[in-house]
């Protein structure tokens, strides 16, 4: 069972969190691809 939700964008990799502050949610990457989603 994966925990991190996939890529809609390459439905290969795993979106994964990234911190750029106090948020730990604030910026999640593709494994695979490099795609980047940001919170708002």
């Amino acid at each position: 069972m994966d925990i991190f939700p996939k890529c809609p964008q390459c439905e290969e990799g795993r979106l994964l969190p990234f911190s750029r502050g106090e948020d730990i949610f604030e910026l999640w990457k593709c494994s695979h691809c490099s795609y980047t989603v940001y919170k708002k």
